[in-house]
């Protein structure tokens, strides 16, 4: 049965909501839809503790897990963005827009040159979630920079005065990322047969409303414990810096997991309620 987890207005908040319905679920469900209301708030700093005491002391299958920050930065490697501090509009002046513009053409040069350093990691082999979608495939540089072209289209929406759009759906055919006119960024190729690991994520939509951009993502195994808080940070960063760039405000982040998983074979029942006490009370 699908599940509706009440919008939260934090990524914490909608993180340990969704992990609690979950458990109480029995430790999967299917269909759980979890909603940020503003990506942009200040994390709960209780929530984050917990999650980071749990992933810098564990293992899985013998590999050492990644941290928040560190799985986050596979979906937007914020540590590599040099903000500006400036929004793009219209008027914005040569001198102005050339900063914004260099901004991100530096974020994206910074990570390509990374791609073969960060696919030599074991959790990145099949390469990362921000190198496919600004050098599809994504291991390697010159790829299709997805972004790039998503942020060029949102401008002209911003120039145009286009302020309520559905944008196109992603299209995940393996040649998805040749065709015009669509506003999702491809991370998953249809010929991947993979039933499990990466690419989890298989599906980023923009939608334009009421001059306020949203997000949603689906993923078609969350691993609660291990990723999802780090994904909903990544998402959320990913979504301000292309709101950012094209004008736009940062509307929703919305979240579907087709196969939400609360990691209870690995961290057990107790472990996982031990968890979310410290997120909710900090013991």
């Amino acid at each position: 049965m699908s599940s509706y987890i009440e919008p939260a207005p934090t990524v914490s908040e909608a993180w340990v909501r969704t992990l609690e319905h979950v458990v109480a679920m029995g430790g999967h469900a299917i269909n759980v839809v979890s909603t940020v209301t503003n990506p942009l708030a200040a994390e709960d700093s209780q929530v984050r503790s917990a999650v980071d005491a749990v992933l810098t002391a564990s293992e899985r299958n013998g590999v050492r897990l990644q941290s928040v920050d560190t799985v986050a930065g596979t979906i937007f490697p914020g540590d590599l963005y040099a903000d500006t501090g400036l929004t793009y509009r219209a008027d914005l002046d040569g001198e102005e827009r050339a900063k914004l513009d260099a901004s991100a053409a530096d974020l994206y040069e910074a990570y390509v040159e990374m791609l073969p350093i960060l696919t030599t990691d074991t959790a990145n082999k099949s390469g990362t979630y921000f190198g496919r979608m600004i050098s599809w495939p994504g291991k390697t540089g010159g790829g299709t920079n997805q972004v790039a072209d998503r942020i060029t289209r949102l401008r002209h929406s911003f120039d145009t005065n286009r302020a309520q759009r559905n944008l196109e759906d992603i299209t995940v055919g393996g040649e998805a990322e040749l065709l015009e006119g669509f506003a999702g960024l491809q991370v998953h190729a249809a010929s991947d047969r993979r039933e499990r690991g990466f690419p989890c994520l298989v599906h980023v939509d923009l939608t334009l409303y009421q001059g306020r951009l949203s997000m949603a993502a689906t993923y078609r195994h969350q691993y609660l414990v291990t990723k999802a808080y780090g994904n909903l940070l990544g998402l959320s960063r990913l979504l301000a810096f292309i709101a950012q760039q094209s004008g736009f405000q940062v509307g929703e982040l919305m979240v579907n997991a087709t196969f939400a998983d609360a990691e209870q074979g690995t961290y057990t029942k107790r472990g996982i309620g031990a968890l979310i006490a410290a997120a909710r009370t900090g013991s």
